[in-house]
C-alpha cells in the first residue's frame, strides 16, 4: 500500500517571527497585524525606584536559598571529614 502524502498549506499565520536585526531578510517596517508578538516598548519601562525594588526583592528571595546551599555544603565537608579522617 502506498502512503498518502500530507499536503501542508500555508494559512498565513505567524508562529514565530523571524524578523531579526542583521539578517538579510530583515524588514524595518513593523507589521500592522494586531496579533504581533512585539509590543510597544514604552509600556514596559520602569523607573529607578521600581528597578531597585525589584533587585532587592530578588536578593531577598535568592539570598536565603544561597545560604542554605552554602550551609549544606559546609555540613557535608564537616561530615565527610569526620567520617573519612577517623
Amino acid at each position: 500500500m502506498k502512503k498518502k502524502k500530507n499536503i501542508i498549506e500555508d494559512d498565513g499565520r505567524v508562529i514565530a517571527p523571524m524578523n531579526v536585526d542583521g539578517m538579510p531578510w530583515y524588514n524595518n517596517q513593523m507589521p500592522s497585524d494586531s496579533s504581533s508578538v512585539e509590543k510597544s516598548p514604552s509600556k514596559n519601562k520602569m523607573g529607578s525606584k521600581e528597578t531597585l525594588k525589584m533587585i532587592f526583592r530578588l536578593y531577598g528571595i535568592l539570598l536565603p536559598i544561597a545560604l542554605l546551599f552554602i550551609g549544606l555544603f559546609a555540613l557535608f565537608i564537616v561530615f565527610t571529614g569526620h567520617v573519612w579522617l577517623k
